[in-house]
């Protein structure tokens, strides 16, 4: 789609849908050390909306401080998921002990791209991860892991694209999931977000026979799909 008309067409959809959903302001969790954590509770689904309280994203929480951690603790998150690379926790520090410390579960699933920037990252993303997202998805299924909070650096592309395909397994609309993608440049402006770039994922999933194809080819079985729903959706 022409760079030009995207945004626009995206306004149209946007306020063709008339539905009434919480943005991402209203979904942040205002935290000192990332501005980039928020709820996806709210956003409208196929059969209802998305739960509150049950999945958040968010930068990385290396910075967090201590009322950082206990607003998070004050949540109830059960799981913490870091995508950061060795590399990128090597340079600009782990998750804080004192946050990490009253969270049950905590997960490091670096997940990584093996060329490009950009739109080439995202599909090399989505090429090289498949596994990584499989095991996610088997995460959601099921309900101790809950809450669960994943971040990667800004919070942005490695989170963007996982929060697009479980929106995309729930009914979301994708143009509510390119507004929720694009909140992370609305409140950082200096952050490099553009909507071609998840537009990548959506026909990379629309190239596999849509999203349900494209999930059971890297192997997250129907069962495990229906136990997201059951966790994350409410009528």
């Amino acid at each position: 789609m022409n760079k030009t008309l995207f945004p626009l067409v995206l306004v149209f959809l946007l306020s063709s849908l008339a539905l009434a959903y919480p943005d991402g302001d209203q979904r942040a969790v205002i935290l000192k050390g990332t501005r980039n954590t928020r709820d996806l509770g709210g956003l409208p689904t196929s059969e209802g909306q998305f739960q509150s309280g049950k999945l958040y994203r968010s930068g990385a929480l290396c910075f967090a401080s201590r009322e950082d951690a206990a607003k998070l603790h004050g949540l109830g998150i059960q799981t913490i998921l870091e995508l950061r690379l060795d590399s990128e926790i090597e340079k600009d520090g782990p998750d804080k002990d004192y946050l990490l410390e009253k969270v049950p579960q905590q997960l490091h699933w670096p997940m990584a791209n093996s060329h490009g920037l950009g739109q080439e990252a995202y599909l090399s993303y989505m090429k090289e991860n498949g596994p990584l997202f499989r095991d996610f998805f088997a995460l959601l299924a099921k309900p101790e892991s809950f809450p669960v909070l994943f971040h990667c650096s800004a919070g942005k592309d490695r989170t963007g694209i996982l929060t697009a395909l479980v929106l995309e397994s729930l009914g979301t609309p994708r143009a509510v999931i390119m507004d929720d993608y694009i909140h992370s440049r609305r409140i950082t402006p200096k952050l490099k977000v553009q909507e071609e770039w998840l537009q990548a994922v959506f026909e990379h999933v629309d190239q596999a026979g849509g999203i349900d194809s494209y999930l059971s080819g890297i192997g997250v079985t129907s069962k495990q799909r229906e136990a997201v729903r059951k966790n994350l959706e409410q009528e």
